[in-house]
């Protein structure tokens, strides 16, 4: 079973949104329950691998404009972003 990592500032948004949006705070405890639980490179929110200078890193839709950017090995799921879209990464 994977272990979750939160890069940077993550963790801090992470518990911003359990106050400033419920909705959008517990689509992303289900998204990440589902990621530790099977593979995360399938599954709810439309994964998809990123290109180009984001290789390497993957995308889930949290909402239509809030996405979820990580990466994973065999042991952990690092967390990278929460929130708008890539672009802002």
């Amino acid at each position: 079973m994977r272990s979750l990592v939160f890069e940077g500032r993550t963790w801090a948004t992470y518990e911003e949104l359990r106050t400033r949006d419920k909705r959008l705070h517990k689509a992303l405890c289900s998204v990440l329950k589902e990621m530790l639980r099977g593979d995360p490179s399938i599954g709810t929110g439309k994964p998809e691998a990123l290109r180009h200078s984001l290789s390497g890193f993957w995308s889930r839709r949290l909402s239509q404009k809030d996405r979820l950017i990580y990466k994973f090995d065999d042991n952990y799921i690092y967390v990278f972003a929460i929130g708008g879209h890539y672009d802002q990464f």
